[in-house]
This record gives structure tokens, sequence and C-alpha cells, in this order.
């Protein structure tokens, strides 16, 4: 069954894009048939991978048709993984939605469809760091919300005010029918072993326990080099740090803890599609503070 995923955080710079071309390339990697939507108007999912095809249509075709067809989806270098890309560089998407009574439910209806699920077993949306129509279709689109988050004041008092709180104003808003949103996966990310980061990502555990919809994962991704060597080499970062080192966990090995936290059935599945139990490749997983690594 298909599960697809949205990217949402009302501050930009946090790390979407990196965080879902990384789980993209991954779970290609692991065999899944894989689906990146980039609809973010400034394309940066869509140039993280090389292309070998890029497709006549993009986004905006899915949006204003409702509906994904193969005319829309360009083929990434990563096998298995493909690519509904921005071609929305004026975002007019945005105002098309604009008060369009199917706006909040497009999206969700256009992945739907029998292509998607024929073809696919994940999709990965991308979205723009602000709250719109395109972010709200988005939203309501996702069995699971992630949202990345940075370890420092401004990046955590934007998820509170901001992310939060107009998610909870989307599903009750007066006009429209009231309707959940899928729960928030927070993913810390960009993370530092100082002493504030270390407080900030306590309070935070204290402050969202099991019974909120919002769950702060136990994985955290390191504010490490390999992360901005991947992009630079347009690759998945599982593929180009295999080896941790006494400062940070390999890629390979927090991208794998990631998928394993967010789809549980794969623990145990690696890339190249193999398997194994991975107490006895990584052993059992440290503690926040050790896995986040020192600066």
């Amino acid at each position: 069954m298909i599960h697809t995923f949205a990217a949402l955080n009302s501050k930009g710079g946090v790390g979407k894009t990196t965080f879902l071309a990384n789980l993209g390339g991954l779970l290609a990697d692991m065999g899944a048939r894989t689906l990146l939507v980039d609809a973010d108007p400034q394309p940066s999912l869509t140039k993280y991978f090389g292309l070998a095809y890029e497709a006549p249509q993009g986004l905006v075709e899915v949006v204003t048709q409702g509906v994904v067809t193969s005319a829309c989806i360009s083929g990434t270098s990563v096998p298995n993984l493909d690519l509904v890309r921005s071609n929305d560089g004026d975002a007019n998407l945005q105002h098309w939605l604009h008060g369009r009574p199917d706006a909040r439910s497009r999206l969700a209806r256009a992945l739907q469809n029998p292509y998607v699920l024929e073809h696919y077993d994940f999709v990965l949306i991308d979205t723009q760091g602000a709250i719109g129509p395109l972010q709200t279709a988005a939203a309501f689109a996702a069995d699971t919300l992630v949202s990345p988050l940075p370890p420092d004041t401004p990046s955590v008092r934007e998820f509170r005010s901001g992310t939060l709180r107009v998610l909870q104003r989307l599903e009750h808003d007066e006009s429209e029918p009231r309707a959940q949103l899928a729960p928030i996966q927070a993913v810390i990310c960009k993370f530092d072993c100082t002493r504030n980061a270390r407080q900030l990502l306590s309070e935070l555990r204290a402050e969202f326990d099991a019974g909120d919809r919002v769950t702060i994962l136990d994985t955290v991704i390191p504010n490490a080099v390999a992360y901005k060597d991947a992009f630079t080499a347009r690759r998945p970062v599982h593929q180009i740090s295999r080896q941790g080192g006494s400062r940070f966990p390999s890629g390979y090995e927090v991208m794998h803890r990631l998928v394993w936290e967010l789809q549980p059935n794969l623990y145990g599945h690696f890339a190249g599609r193999l398997t194994g139990d991975p107490e006895e490749v990584f052993g059992p997983p440290e503690a926040t503070e050790a896995q986040g690594g020192a600066t």
C-alpha cells in the first residue's frame, strides 16, 4: 500500500529538501518504488539529483489537471526514484488554488489515481517554507507529516507558534469541513552537540510526549559535512558516507535508522536490497547526545 510523506515547516532553511532527497534516495536503494513531488516554486528538490529523463510536464499540470500521468514524471539518476518536477517558477499555483472549493483535496486526489498506485510504494512531497494553499494541499495529501527541526531557539519558536498553530487552524477552518491532519514526526536536524542544542532537545522531548500528535524522532541528523558533500555530488548521503567517525555517525547509519523509525516494517532492510540484523551492523542505538556527536 502506498504511503505519502509531506515535509512541512513554516520556517525556510530548516532542511526539508535535504531530508526528503536522502530519505527518497535510501528508500529507492532499498528497492521501494519512490516518487518525489517538488511542490516548492524554488525547485531545490528538482535540482538535487541529475535527471535521466525530463518529462514535458510537472507540478503545474498535476495540480491544474488534477491527475498524475506519465507525462508529468521525470526519471532521476537514482534507480527506482522518480520526480514530479517543480515548473511553477512564478508561484502561480498558489493563486490558482486560492478560493477553489477543492483546493485542500486536489493534490491528494491527483496522487490517488491508478497510475501512481500501481507504480509506487512511497510518495515524498517537498514544500515551500511558508503556509499557503499549495502547502495546505500537500498537508492533506499526506499519511505522515515530517517537520525537520534544527535545535536552535528561532526554529523551535517558529515550530511551536507557526507550524503547529497553522496546522491546527487548518483542521478547524470555519469555511471548510473539519478534517484531521496526519500525525507529525519532527526530525531533529543540523544537530551540534552543544549545551544549548541538548537543552532545547530535552525540552522538546518533555513537551511532546507519547500522547501528543507530535513525535520527536529518536534519531537525529548531525550537522556533518557529509550532507553538504552529498548535495554537491547529487547523490544520497548513505552512498557517500559509509563510515562514521568519533564526532558523527555515518550518513548510512543515520538515514537507515530514520527510515526504520518512520517505517518500522522496513526494519532490517538495507540499501542494495540487503537484509540483516541492525544491531550486528551498527550496534544498539546510542543516546541522542552521543549520536549527535560533538562540534
